[in-house]
């Protein structure tokens, strides 16, 4: 099944990991540091923007200056496909790598092998010096605009729509002068299996041109994967299910509005 009209604003397929830091070796007792300069970084974005410009994503923004010092975690350059049919983005920085897919998005069938591709890249790019473990991160960001909500608070939606029932005690609901405008925010964090954990935040907001009721929802590995494509990609299919299966039970009473079709 697929929506031709989703929530979904963006879905990112992230890497995550401590730079600078080889992976042991099976002689090692614990992970080996050293230091790890800019300049190797600079090497791997460079390797990484020539083989990726083949593959089509001969867009690039650079968000962080030459010269200027990078901080972990945070993305330096920015790639995309220049496509009317396709919107997807890669973006690589110091321990950081993500595969950005966003609408028209089609299918997670369309997404997997940009993923794959990124991945592959990437670590084909990376410096001997910095190829550690890495954290994998899939994160669906959704808003339910008015047309999903039709009119409805935080709180009617999270309880009428998607069936999160929240009860306050008296003494709020009789301070209350309109309960109907109430508003909430909700976020659930807890492990589930297959070495994953889950994170759940719905609340009243906005993301770009759109408003409503956010809901990011988000599957990590807890312990590093060895950088190796089958592994990470393994876990990205894994998070995937998890998600999908998570969205379409709780969005069951507006999935007519989501227009779904065979996919």
């Amino acid at each position: 099944m697929i929506f031709a009209n989703p929530p979904l604003v963006e879905l990112v397929a992230e890497l995550r990991w401590v730079p600078g830091q080889a992976s042991p070796s099976s002689s090692q007792s614990g992970p080996v540091t050293i230091q790890f300069p800019m300049a190797f970084a600079e090497e791997a974005f460079e390797n990484f923007r020539r083989s990726i410009a083949q593959k089509g994503f001969t867009s690039s923004e650079r968000l962080v200056p030459i010269g200027f010092p990078a901080l972990p975690f945070a993305v330096v350059q920015r790639f995309r496909k220049l496509s009317n049919q396709e919107n997807y983005a890669y973006q690589v920085g110091l321990g950081v790598f993500s595969a950005n897919a966003l609408p028209p998005y089609r299918d997670w069938d369309s997404f997997r092998p940009i993923v794959r591709e990124g991945v592959e890249t990437l670590l084909a790019a990376r410096h001997v010096s910095d190829r550690a473990n890495v954290s994998v991160i899939l994160r669906y960001l959704d808003v339910f605009t008015d047309e999903f909500t039709e009119g409805r608070k935080s709180v009617e939606f999270l309880n009428d729509i998607l069936g999160i029932n929240l009860t306050l005690p008296a003494t709020l609901t009789e301070l209350a002068l309109n309960l109907r405008e109430l508003q909430a925010g909700l976020q659930l964090s807890f492990k589930i299996k297959e070495g994953l954990s889950m994170n759940i935040g719905i609340q009243e907001g906005g993301v770009g041109a759109k408003t409503g009721i956010v809901m990011s929802t988000e599957v990590f590995t807890v312990q590093p994967v060895t950088p190796q494509v089958d592994d990470i990609m393994r876990n990205f299919e894994t998070a995937h299910s998890y998600i999908r299966g998570t969205f379409l039970v709780l969005t069951t009473k507006i999935r007519d509005k989501m227009n779904p079709a065979e996919g």
